[in-house]
């Protein structure tokens, strides 16, 4: 197995606001104070961490319960207990996707594990915890995976199983086509060890956050991953004042975070979490549905009902199970929790804390390290072997199907062709200076007709050798199909392999084994995209 590295400027839609966290400019650093680039820095930060005792023990029982109920093994359990006993936690986590969803899913449990070990040889104890965000209610992102198929598509398998409108997923019963759902993903990947376990944890009757749970914990209790679901009315209970809160300094805290985003404007950057004046931080479960709380008329309100700031204080503290944080709060709520040493985010999550970051002071007084997840493109056999075969490199490849498969023609063109037209174009170009230097002594509006003339001359000869390269694509239908494929598996849908593949292809593919040697290839501080080509 061989790993290169692509820096994330190469990437096709990296934000200036993640390539400048990544980096940690000077204009970055204001919004993430206490993050680094460096393990050993951030072991240091770590060791002076205050916790208190009695919420680390209650939060200690709720995992315990949680993880024993999806069957977890020893080395949870005791992660669990060294948490318990003062352990800090190294926290990544996501939405309940089918089958886990996208490949990152995978790739963020990585990081907490790996993470957690640095640290704990730097002598900082650190357990990873996974926290599943049972509480979104957005189905549509969650209800599908796209799998390859050996026809070189990327069929999407998605279930009929529904809620109420905006009902938390978590808590949306798997339908009776989660059994062909995996029959069909046994066509695509093959009858494996993986997919034995697939199929016992998606099961008609189980919900969304049992079956991801499950799952997860079948793949990587092993390492010690502790799972968290969000949505247990213990943590609530536990999580109160966070909610409260909220609730108490909502107008604070709205007129802080348009003011974050007017920093941010001013830096250069955007904000992620669109916020108005009358928002707040948390939603509220009414019948069944997760609905959005605002400021009105000198209160709050969802839907029809109204209270005054001391009716929903009251609420809260009688009823926390029924509120949950929006996007900015929920970091916040996690690190209430948990004693965070780091968080790993993606991308859009990274992006998004520059706003978050003015949450935690205002409500915990502190702000949470953030470490960038481990991010890979993976390249298997046949893939690797066209790469070599084309002098290609993974940049190529990221960019739209047609601008890489012309690429591909142009490069696959027969030598004495290629030869001929950079020959002709350098001998162009040659006659073309001298004579635009001639007609410049004669009249610069002359030499200027010249310029003009020569540049379509070279746009056309380009033309040309592009309309060349076409019909040599054609007529060699193997090549297309390889390019094909690559663009396919590498870069589908114009986004990067592993926001669209499902993870569990490459699982079931190559066993549960690909864990441990991506565990190996990553590297902490290797802050770019990974790209690992498979034996």
């Amino acid at each position: 197995m061989d790993c290169e590295c692509l820096r994330f400027g190469e990437i096709p839609g990296s934000s200036r606001l993640f390539l400048d966290f990544l980096a940690l400019t000077p204009s970055a650093r204001k919004f993430y104070p206490t993050s680094t680039t460096s393990v050993d820095q951030l072991a240091e930060q770590a060791k002076h961490l205050q916790f208190p005792g009695d919420r680390r023990e209650r939060v200690a029982a709720v995992l315990s319960r949680q993880n024993r109920s999806w069957k977890a093994g020893p080395e949870t359990l005791n992660n669990i207990e060294r948490l318990r006993n003062g352990a800090l936690a190294v926290v990544s986590g996501q939405q309940l996707g089918l089958f886990l969803g996208p490949a990152f899913t995978i790739y963020k449990a990585i990081t907490a594990i790996r993470l957690a070990r640095e640290l704990t040889v730097r002598g900082v104890e650190a357990v990873p915890v996974f926290w599943l965000a049972a509480e979104d209610h957005d189905l549509a992102e969650v209800n599908h995976v796209f799998v390859p198929d050996i026809h070189d598509g990327l069929p999407r398998l998605e279930t009929a199983s529904q809620g109420k409108h905006a009902q938390p997923v978590g808590t949306i019963v798997l339908d009776a086509d989660i059994e062909t759902l995996t029959a069909e993903l046994q066509k695509l990947i093959g009858d494996s060890e993986t997919l034995g376990v697939v199929r016992e944890c998606y099961r008609s009757g189980q919900t969304f956050a049992q079956a991801f749970a499950e799952l997860m914990t079948g793949l990587f209790t092993r390492y010690g991953l502790i799972l968290l679901e969000s949505s247990d009315p213990e943590l609530h209970e536990i999580g109160a004042p966070v909610f409260a809160a909220a609730v108490e300094k909502a107008e604070e805290l709205t007129s802080a975070i348009l003011e974050r985003n007017r920093e941010l404007e001013a830096a250069g950057y955007h904000a992620q979490v669109n916020v108005t004046a009358s928002s707040t931080l948390l939603f509220i479960v009414k019948h069944q549905s997760r609905v959005a709380v605002h400021r009105r008329n000198g209160g709050f309100a969802a839907d029809a009902e109204q209270w005054t700031n001391e009716e929903l204080q009251r609420k809260v503290r009688s009823n926390p199970e029924l509120f949950s944080p929006n996007v900015l709060l929920r970091p916040v709520l996690q690190d209430y929790l948990l004693p965070t040493a780091a968080y790993i985010p993606g991308p859009a999550e990274a992006a998004y804390f520059a706003q978050a970051e003015i949450v935690y002071s205002e409500v915990l007084g502190r702000t949470t390290a953030l470490w960038p997840r481990f991010s890979a493109t993976l390249a298997e056999p046949r893939l690797s072997s066209w790469m070599r075969k084309y002098g290609l490199e993974l940049r190529d490849v990221l960019q739209p199907r047609d601008t890489f498969l012309a690429l591909l023609a142009r490069r696959t063109v027969p030598a004495d062709i290629k030869d001929d037209f950079d020959r002709t174009r350098e001998h162009l170009d040659r006659l073309l200076a001298g004579l635009i230097n001639s007609l410049k002594k004669v009249d610069a509006t002359v030499a200027e007709a010249g310029e003009n003339a020569a540049s379509k001359m070279r746009y056309q000869l380009d033309h040309l050798e592009a309309r060349a390269a076409k019909a040599h694509l054609q007529r060699t239908q193997v090549v297309e199909r390889h390019g094909s494929l690559l663009s396919t598996m590498l870069f589908p849908d114009k986004e990067l392999q592993e926001r669209r593949i499902g993870g569990v292809y490459f699982l079931g593919k190559y066993g549960p084994d690909l864990i441990d040697a991506l565990l190996e290839q990553y590297r902490p501080e290797c802050r770019d995209h990974h790209v690992i080509h498979l034996d």
